[in-house]
């Protein structure tokens, strides 16, 4: 979003909205050329006149006291081409970015992250007990302290990094000293959290026996009451367990919310110090943050603290260093998601609600006290949330020393080296009364992972201008490499509940100890030439070597061409205010995919047989295991009216991935069987199987509607939209199908295969499903409907809007997403609408109430429910899959800004209060929408934490 103008000195960088500018000054005229600046590759930086490639930026205005814990969390709706969501809102957890689309089928799909020109681990690195949305390294870099964030998208903006760059690249700039006299800034946020989209509800106890009653004397043809049930009439009739329990749920007295019980009000603050200043020789900047965010759920949160120093010192005319130090640590605390008893999320669905939470005197109910189990055998969330734990506890350390040498007037030298050091404790902690620890008499888990990654750069930047003539070019040289050491240890059985340590758990249950290192090179050449920024040309080259593929399959090339020419730059055209860019341009290129693939065949020695170590095959060789490598085609058109006031860009796309990696299944005559601790199942050898396209186009408009001073109304306007279509288009040996997805020619990689639901006959109550999975006849037989493709996880049209106006110190800025295409599917609903199967025992959605088949409700959206079932009508079909189309208002912020004659005298520069909400509103187009439409980059829903909204009250003070 582009505000207000102000002319500076000549030469002079700064930032108007989402955009970084150089302003020149011609000597005979006061008219001021504004320059766009990107930053590209290795730390490089090119004006918008000088690309040809493909590149989104954000900058620090667009995302300034954003209430996220990462910079992974911000892209959604801001540039064209990136898709992010989160199938959890576990606080800090990590974000979904897909940058056009899908590159891969089992390789890496998300992009890699640079920081200040250096490659930095991403995502989750969490390892307890599987809860991957326990950590996001990412999260422990403060957003307060991002300059710009820009993404990569083609082959020319990514191909210099060659081997990992098929996902898309996102380059993050942190802010720097500047010349001038020190300058503090303080800022601080506080507000509350709250769930974001209205989740399906849990029955009340009323409910929950009316549908039991209705259940049972729909199967057994009769009439009973609640009351009659309760005093033993079904006895004879069903069985004796199951009378058992049906007595006791029509007999009790409780009404319990299970998500009453673990709900909370979700806190959230945010504080941020920073200084900076500098001389012509020596420019500093230094910040402190301190985060916290807590979920809506118990015992779920996230806390930062972290300080980043930044220096740069101009020793000689030609001899600049620069360091960058990056320190961190957080806690995070999360909860256990799926089908673990111990899931809050789940409890709300399984727990009958006819079980009591607390005792009479106010202290948790651990049911059953034979085995600690509620009536049908569940746990008592609100218990474990109180008393069992999983944490981690991150340390990050991130170096950067960049030393840049000039050699000529246009040559120069700059080597980097960069360190970064993650060290992740990990403990989870079930207590002995209750729960999962029950049964081990207590439980207790303990792990390390450290990683310590470095990554050394030699680069020879050239550039000359000769007239109208510029060119440039780049020799660069860069080794990568990563180690990975992690240790594990489990212990059972505690002496009492007070005791946490894994030294106080006498019996060891279990270890594990691995290391893991792995290291790239890579040498690349880049070019550049442009006249007069009129026609433009740009080609690079690199070669990359990957430790972990075989002897003469271990390097890979990389390439990319890119041409453009601005018409703008024409003499005829340049007097013109109309249009002030008319630029053409495309590329394309080879890139590859990052590959964590293994074509080794190894033993595994982890078996015990007689304490001897016993090995098993681990891997089948596949020395013609090649790259996944991704050739991306852009076209591009960037238009620019009225000095840039009103600017234009359309791109389209077609992004193919060649040689996927996948899991080839293997027949016993293949020698594919694995003994895996006692069971026998079928190997699998990593293969290249086929090739994938992602393709569609772009569209993004900006516009300063008006533009005036502090006094005057300032208005801007800006959009994007981006399509996408993602298709297989080969795949040797043949479709792949599942219950409930299908990787097939022709269809995306994200695609979900089921029957299609046909809805409720009305004359008895039978689910219907259509027999050819698409229209026409039905059945009530399940085994009858065929599967069908019935859609995509990933969203076919999405982008978003903006808007920013200011009058007199005020200013108010609307930030709205959206997503259409896409499909979400509730991977629980076999049980939460399981129509009688499992009611009994779980009692699943309340949105059933009033909306189930009755004589009297015969045009109701779900079965007659039946005791064991109605006819499989809770098997996977698309009863359960749900539009993902949504409006999102993601971010509103209204504030105001003390002018300089209020704060007089005070030794203040600037004063901002404001107030901000963030995923405010949304709005979904399918009724049935039960979950954030945003968790279509997953697919599922998987029962986890809900996405959080925010409210937040600010300051920022400048001194």
């Amino acid at each position: 979003m582009n505000v207000k103008l102000r002319v500076l000195s000549v030469g002079a960088l700064f930032f108007i909205g989402t955009t970084a500018f150089a302003q020149k000054t011609k000597k005979d005229t006061v008219t001021t050329q504004i320059d766009e600046v990107v930053m590209v590759g290795f730390g490089q930086k090119k004006t918008v006149q000088e690309i040809t490639g493909a590149t989104s930026t954000m900058t620090a205005k667009a995302i300034e006291d954003l209430p996220v814990a990462s910079v992974d969390k911000m892209l959604q709706g801001r540039v064209t081409g990136v898709q992010t969501g989160s199938s959890s809102g576990q606080p800090g957890g990590f974000a979904n970015v897909r940058v056009r689309g899908v590159s891969s089928i089992n390789g890496v799909t998300s992009p890699i992250y640079i920081i200040d020109g250096v490659r930095v681990a991403n995502g989750s690195l969490g390892t307890a007990n599987g809860t991957s949305a326990l950590t996001n390294i990412l999260a422990n870099l403060s957003p307060d302290d991002v300059e710009s964030i820009t993404v990569l998208k083609d082959a020319v903006s990514t191909a210099v990094y060659g081997a990992d760059a098929g996902a898309g690249v996102i380059v993050i700039t942190t802010k720097s000293g500047k010349k001038g006299k020190p300058r503090f800034n303080l800022s601080f946020n506080s507000g509350f959290n709250q769930q974001a989209v209205d989740m399906a509800r849990n029955f009340s106890a009323g409910e929950y026996k009316t549908y039991l009653r209705d259940m049972f004397n729909n199967s057994l043809n009769s009439n009973y009451s609640i009351e009659q049930i309760a005093s033993g009439a079904l006895a004879g009739k069903i069985s004796a367990s199951a009378n058992a329990q049906a007595v006791a749920v029509m007999s009790s007295p409780y009404d319990t919310n299970w998500l009453d019980v673990v709900r909370k009000d979700g806190y959230q603050q945010n504080a941020d110090f920073s200084m900076s200043g500098g001389n012509d020789k020596f420019t500093y900047y230094a910040a402190a943050n301190m985060f916290e965010q807590n979920s809506i759920i118990m015992n779920s949160f996230f806390k930062r603290l972290s300080y980043t120093t930044k220096l740069s010192y101009q020793a000689t005319d030609k001899l600049k260093i620069s360091t960058d130090f990056q320190i961190s640590h957080s806690k995070t605390r999360t909860l256990s998601d799926g089908g673990a008893f111990s899931n809050p999320m789940l409890a709300q669905y399984f727990n009958r609600p006819t079980d009591p939470a607390r005792n009479a005197d106010g202290s948790w109910y651990l049911g059953n006290p034979a085995n600690s189990r509620l009536s049908n055998n569940q746990f008592n969330v609100g218990y474990l949330l109180e008393n069992n734990y999983i944490q981690a506890g991150t340390f990050r350390a991130f170096a950067n020393l960049n030393v840049e040498y000039k050699i000529l007037k246009n040559l120069t030298y700059r080597f980097v080296f960069s360190p970064e050091y993650v060290n992740m404790e990990e403990d989870t902690y079930w207590n002995p009364l209750h729960g999962d620890g029950y049964t081990y008499g207590g439980y207790k888990r303990t792990s390390v992972n450290r990683y310590f990654n470095f990554n050394v750069q030699n680069i020879l930047d050239y550039s000359q201008k000769f007239g109208k003539h510029n060119v440039g070019a780049s020799l660069i040289q860069e080794a990568y490499k990563t180690d990975r050491k992690f240790l594990m240890a489990t212990g059972i059985t505690v002496g009492t509940p007070t005791l946490e340590t894994l030294r106080n758990f006498v019996v060891p249950y279990g270890f594990d100890g691995t290391q893991t290192i792995t290291s790239r090179y890579g040498y690349a050449v880049t070019g550049h030439y442009d006249y007069d920024k009129l026609f433009l040309l740009d080609a690079s080259y690199r070669r990359d070597v990957l430790s972990q593929f075989t002897p003469g399959s271990k390097a890979g090339n990389f390439w990319s061409v890119g041409g453009g020419v601005d018409l703008a730059r024409l003499d005829f055209v340049k007097d013109m205010n109309a249009i002030s860019m008319a630029k053409f341009r495309a590329s394309y290129g080879k890139l590859g995919n990052q590959v964590t693939a293994n074509p080794y065949a190894l033993y595994l020695y982890d078996l015990n047989y007689n304490d001897y170590a016993g090995a098993r095959y681990y891997n089948i060789y596949n020395p013609n295991l090649s790259w996944e490598t991704v050739n991306p085609l852009n076209i591009g058109l960037d238009l620019g009216f009225l000095r840039n006031r009103i600017t234009v860009t359309a791109e389209y796309y077609n992004k193919k991935t060649n040689d996927l990696i996948y899991n080839v299944p293997l027949s016993p005559s293949q020698g594919g069987i694995i003994n895996d601790n006692g069971t026998i199942r079928y190997g699998l050898m990593l293969d290249n199987v086929g090739t994938l396209v992602n393709k569609g186009f772009e569209f993004a408009v900006n516009a300063e509607i008006f533009k005036g001073d502090r006094n005057q109304v300032n208005w801007s306007i800006g959009a994007n939209l981006s399509t996408l279509k993602n298709e297989v288009t080969e795949l040797y040996g043949g479709t792949v199908n599942t219950a409930s997805t299908t990787l097939r020619v022709g269809e995306g990689v994200r695609t979900f295969y089921l029957r299609k639901w046909a809805g409720v006959d009305p004359s008895n109550g039978d689910p219907l499903w259509y027999i050819n999975g698409k229209d026409g006849e039905t059945t009530n037989d399940y085994n009858k409907a065929q599967q069908a493709v019935q859609g995509s996880f990933l969203s076919t049209v999405f982008g978003g809007a903006n808007t920013s106006i200011s009058y007199k110190g005020f200013a108010l800025d609307l930030q709205f997403t959206y997503g259409f295409g896409g499909k979400i599917y509730d991977n629980w609903a076999n049980y939460t609408y399981s129509d009688g199967q499992y009611s009994l025992n779980y009692p699943g959605y309340g949105d059933v109430m009033g909306d189930y088949w009755t004589p009297q409700n015969t045009g109701a959206s779900n079965p007659k429910p039946l005791y064991g079932g109605n006819k499989l009508s809770n098997q996977a079909s698309t009863r359960y899959l749900y539009d993902a189309d949504y409006i999102r208002l993601s971010n509103a912020r209204f504030g105001y800004t003390f002018n300089g004659d209020f704060l007089k005298g005070s030794g203040l520069n600037s004063v901002q209060v404001y107030v901000m909400a963030n995923n405010a509103w949304t709005h979904t187009f399918d009724d049935r929408l039960k979950f954030d439409p945003e968790t279509n980059i997953s697919g599922t829903t998987n029962l986890s934490l809900p996405v959080l909204k925010s409210y937040l009250f600010g300051v920022n003070i400048s001194f």
